[in-house]
């Protein structure tokens, strides 16, 4: 059968219906499929999920307990890290990442400094200002305390096979390049009250 050009052929008998039918067919196949998709993305989500929870727990168990062999408070770590991230900061802007008043910044910065962990200095452009940083004291706590975390980390990797660290590093790029996307679009969320 020859047609004229832009003529389109007769339908089959049923063919609309046989055509829509297919139609169906395929979304439903589809939909099934986009269901078990996510059932499977949310069964795998919550078994990694549930295994990094043991993960971190047994991290965070053996660094408490290394935090207090050396008798720092978790509130120490915390000023330590975020001074590590942020570099000295003034009393003021301290006080505000850690969520507490000056006050009570200043009485831990005073006891830190008595310890060795922080020091405190004026600022030449406003001797008001009040910086703090990180002491000698605090920079070995940190590695200390982070020293055994990457050699327990370490330890872990020394365990996989070379498939298991390939995998691992394509999972880890993966997640790192969400976590960049993340970051892209949002922000961090952290930062906003």
């Amino acid at each position: 059968m020859i047609l004229a050009a832009g003529a389109m052929p007769p339908a089959p008998p049923g063919g609309t219906i046989l055509i829509f039918r297919l139609m169906l067919n395929i979304r439903a196949t589809r939909e099934a499929r986009s269901t078990a998709s996510e059932a499977e993305r949310v069964s795998l989500t919550a078994t990694i999920r549930a295994d990094m929870g043991v993960l971190r727990a047994a991290a965070e168990r053996g660094r408490l307990r290394r935090l207090l062999r050396q008798s720092i408070s978790l509130t120490h770590v915390h000023v330590l890290t975020v001074l590590r991230t942020a570099g000295a900061l003034p009393v003021g802007e301290l006080a505000k990442a850690l969520d507490v008043s000056v006050a009570s910044a200043t009485g831990i910065i005073s006891r830190m400094e008595q310890r060795g962990l922080v020091e405190r200095s004026r600022r030449t452009d406003d001797r008001r200002v009040v910086t703090v940083s990180i002491a000698a004291g605090g920079a070995a706590a940190l590695e200390q305390l982070e020293g055994r975390s990457r050699e327990h980390f370490l330890a872990l990797l020394d365990r996989l096979t070379l498939p298991e660290l390939r995998t691992l590093r394509t999972a880890f790029a993966s997640l790192r390049a969400a976590h960049e996307a993340q970051m892209a679009e949002y922000g961090d969320r952290r930062d906003r009250t």
